[in-house]
């Protein structure tokens, strides 16, 4: 566990009942082998074990996930060349330039944790699905629906980067039937939601930290997913969660799995059964490193509402309704300078 100790805030919108759960001192490991088994029985043991991590910490790893390595190391190196390009020729696709918050986000380009001024000590690109300027929801003006904002250099970036996004998108249907077996809900509950779910793709990189620690200027700051969970894979060390106790204890890489945490939607959703945790990431590894983040949401225009197994006239819904897309739309205005805007 790190010694660098900042509050633990109940952040806008949940509830502080949230956080009354196990102070796991490690994040799971789970064999998410079983979710592809013909056996209803083999899926429900993966549902049951995702259960009990994002009811008492809200991260885990999965292995056996099936994702193809070729695609990791195509997109591994790719970003790599990017990154080591001049600045001046990254902000070329600087995102404000962009309608649909797509492209390059620069060092300290953002602040994810809203309660401190500075900014995060990371370098990163914002992509999603790449749509055409006909797409009928970026003719509506919805910010995360449109076209990337591709970088010339290097010239495999678009192709290594856009398959390991719809390879994610694959990944991530399977998730969703898994949450949805975890929360005693039809398997295909979440899938009927996810035609063109909002996913967007973090493409990350983190220099070694130097000198004094300022919870001001992390790699990036405490803070919880928007969506209703994450993806992340990891070449470094770095990654922190915050557990029950308020204790910051380390996620590191570990070969051949993924990092999964849920969001603030998914939180939302389950009525606090399912918990979104703050996280951070400091890189002291002395090293460059490299993530890949894609966050999962469900289509744009999908309303939240309590679910029936999470709600009863003992336990009602604790949140308002919103629709998907708002409700993440909101929360990227606070982190990204959209100068108030959303």
């Amino acid at each position: 566990m790190t010694t660098l100790d900042t509050p633990f805030q109940v952040r806008e919108g949940l509830h502080a009942t949230s956080f009354k759960r196990l102070a796991v001192n490690e994040v799971p490991v789970i064999d998410f082998g079983g979710i592809y088994s013909p056996s209803l029985a083999e899926r429900q043991k993966v549902a049951a074990a995702i259960r009990e991590a994002c009811r008492h910490i809200g991260f885990f790893y999965i292995k056996n996930h099936a994702f193809p390595t070729s695609v990791i190391k195509r997109a591994h190196e790719a970003m790599q060349r990017f990154f080591a390009l001049p600045v001046d020729e990254k902000m070329r696709i600087h995102y404000l330039a962009s309608p649909n918050h797509r492209g390059y986000v620069p060092l300290k380009g953002i602040q994810a944790d809203h309660s401190l001024k500075g900014g995060d000590l990371h370098e990163a690109i914002e992509m999603a699905h790449d749509l055409s300027t006909d797409d009928p929801h970026y003719r509506r003006g919805i910010r995360f629906y449109g076209p990337n904002n591709w970088p010339a250099n290097p010239p495999d970036f678009r192709w290594a980067l856009g398959t390991y996004f719809d390879c994610q998108l694959e990944l991530g249907a399977h998730i969703c039937r898994a949450m949805a077996l975890a929360l005693d809900m039809p398997e295909d509950h979440f899938l009927k939601l996810y035609t063109k779910p909002m996913s967007r793709l973090r493409v990350c990189y983190y220099p070694p930290h130097e000198g004094k620690i300022d919870p001001a200027f992390l790699g990036i700051g405490a803070h919880t997913d928007y969506e209703c969970f994450t993806t992340v894979w990891q070449d470094e060390p770095g990654l922190q969660v915050l557990n029950a106790a308020g204790e910051w204890i380390e996620c590191p890489p570990i070969d051949g799995a993924f990092v999964v945490n849920l969001g603030d939607l998914m939180h939302q959703w389950t009525n606090d059964q399912f918990v979104s945790t703050m996280h951070r990431v400091i890189n002291l590894s002395g090293k460059p490193r490299y993530s890949l983040a894609q966050f999962f949401g469900v289509d744009y225009d999908v309303e939240v509402h309590g679910l029936p197994t999470c709600c009863s006239p003992d336990n009602p819904w604790r949140y308002k309704p919103i629709t998907a897309g708002a409700h993440t739309e909101q929360m990227v205005a606070k982190t990204y300078h959209y100068d108030g805007k959303a």
